[in-house]
């Protein structure tokens, strides 16, 4: 071939290269971060947020919308460092259909932009990418939760699980089902570090066992070998998962090289990296075909159940205490009836009494509380960040409260920035006075002692009761260990001896060697919640 027809041979394939390269940048909306090799591009996105004002729950859509289009739902979960954010961006590119011949990247994310100025970084809690690609069939949606396990404590985490509760319920937006729950997480790992643990099994706790066959691993980092250790690894710490034809936690390898700078010397084991992950993305988007997907309506309820279960607890303490201290006190005047009149001048008691005070020094999503303004209780004191007014709250079923005394209806509520407070006052009376107020009513005070001890019972057998139906539907209850902590003494002081059983049998199963992790970071946290609130 001749110098001039190489060189129109070299200028045609140049040209051909530049249009596929302007073809490629024209028809994937984006904007040019770095030019590489590979060139880096950032797809542009409409953005809003699901939850209006509160600004946690981003939405991030790529591509004109089609709900005609199948989609696919992933929630993905993640230690920082494990390549969470990477496998998000190379989800994106497989359904963009980029190659490693097009020498091109796309990220849906903003991990560039928060590296260079933290003032951009993202502000949800919680993001929901979207992808609708016009030449492919299947859409999809990835839910991000890159708050998991962060330092601000316990708090944090339960505040993450709320704004879920709120995406999963949001009637325009809202996510309706999950095909897959994704755990990303290094080939190499050998073992699981307390925050990982406790990351898996706050996650899990959200969910209904429905879901357990929907879990797997994406696992970074991999040289395309068994991945031994990382297997070992979810094994040992016993997290429910679906099996593969070789009964083996399902995962898919990733090396996460995507973006590194090509260099001709690098480029075999380059290529060979992104063909390795081009083969998981086919066998895990296979998977997604079998149509395995899951309702969230049991996850729904397992959330709900456990701000019920909460929500019951908590005003169970109160009312308890109540009891107790009205117990006490009629206890008291029963025995000063019983004496000589002789003995005594003057009588003074303790009695209890209720006051509605303003919250302060709380999170933000404990600033308002939900209380029924008949029965004078807290139905819903804690995480009540959610409901727009008494109506909304998750407490209230049917329209009616499942928490305070008389399960009053929601309109008899209010959800504002004050709560009940149970105090004492002492009361001192001349012992004649105290004579002619009480001696007639020595049968009605025997019977109101019977009433409470009967009340007692009832507000713990109902404690009970949502405690063992959560165990029965959540896919992890290590979370509700606090709850028997308060309960197994109770009902042992009831003899209710059955119970009792049942509710260590929970307490042993939550405290096996694999739940220790969760458990240890969990009482770190609460510790240090516990220290910062008395700072």
């Amino acid at each position: 071939m001749s110098n001039n027809n190489q060189e129109k041979s070299r200028t045609e394939s140049d040209q051909t290269k530049e249009q596929h390269t302007h073809f490629n940048r024209a028809h994937h909306d984006a904007t040019l971060l770095n030019p590489g090799p590979p060139a880096l591009y950032r797809l542009n996105t409409e953005r809003k947020y699901i939850d209006g004002t509160d600004k946690k729950v981003g939405q991030w859509t790529y591509g004109r919308r089609d709900r005609n289009k199948q989609n696919k739902v992933i929630l993905m979960v993640g230690e920082t460092g494990a390549g969470k954010t990477t496998m998000i961006n190379t989800m994106i590119n497989y359904l963009l259909g980029v190659k490693f011949e097009d020498q091109e990247f796309y990220q849906i994310t903003e991990e560039e932009e928060k590296h260079h100025d933290q003032s951009q970084s993202q502000t949800s809690e919680i993001t929901v990418y979207e992808a609708f690609v016009e030449e492919n069939p299947t859409s999809l949606t990835i839910i991000d939760t890159p708050g998991y396990g962060a330092t601000e404590g316990d708090e944090k985490d339960r505040e993450i699980s709320e704004y879920l509760c709120r995406l999963f319920s949001d009637k325009d937006d809202g996510i309706r089902y999950i095909d897959a729950v994704c755990f990303v997480m290094k080939a190499s790992q050998n073992r699981l570090s307390e925050k990982q643990h406790y990351i898996f099994h706050s996650v899990l706790s959200l969910f209904g066992k429905d879901i357990k066959n929907n879990i797997m691993f994406l696992l970074t980092q991999s040289n395309g070998r068994r991945p031994t250790y990382a297997l070992d690894v979810i094994k040992k710490a016993g997290i429910p998962c679906g099996k593969d034809e070789d009964n083996e936690p399902v995962h898919f390898l990733f090396n996460n090289r995507q973006k590194e700078e090509r260099e001709k010397r690098y480029n075999h084991d380059l290529k060979s990296a992104w063909a390795m992950g081009d083969e998981s993305m086919n066998e895990f988007f296979k998977l997604l075909e079998e149509k395995n997907r899951k309702s969230v309506q049991m996850t729904l309820d397992v959330l709900k159940e456990q701000r019920r279960i909460g929500a019951c607890v908590s005003n169970l303490k109160d009312r308890i205490h109540e009891n107790e201290l009205k117990m006490k006190e009629l206890t008291l005047i029963q025995e000063a009836l019983s004496k000589n009149r002789k003995e005594f001048k003057d009588f003074t008691y303790e009695t209890a009494f209720k006051e509605k005070v303003p919250i302060v020094n709380e999170w933000l999503w404990n600033r308002k509380a939900t209380c029924c303004s008949v029965c004078e209780e807290n139905c819903h004191e804690w995480k009540c960040s959610m409901a727009v007014d008494p109506s909304w709250c998750w407490v209230m079923q049917n329209s009616h409260c499942t928490v305070c005394s008389k399960k009053c209806h929601h309109s008899k509520h209010v959800r504002e920035n004050k709560k009940y407070v149970l105090k004492t006052k002492k009361i001192t009376v001349t012992f004649d006075d105290f004579i002619k107020s009480y001696k007639c009513k020595e049968k009605e005070l025997k019977s109101d002692l019977e009433k409470i001890k009967e009340e007692r019972f009832k507000l713990l057998q109902e404690a009970y009761n949502i405690t063992t139906s959560l165990s029965e539907i959540a896919l992890n209850s290590t979370f509700i260990l606090p709850h028997l902590d308060f309960l197994i003494p109770k009902l042992e002081e009831e003899g209710q001896d059955e119970m009792v059983k049942n509710l260590k049998d929970l307490k042993k199963a939550g405290e096996e060697e694999k739940n220790k992790g969760a458990l240890d970071r969990l009482t770190s946290k609460k510790e240090c919640n516990k220290y910062e609130n008395t700072r």
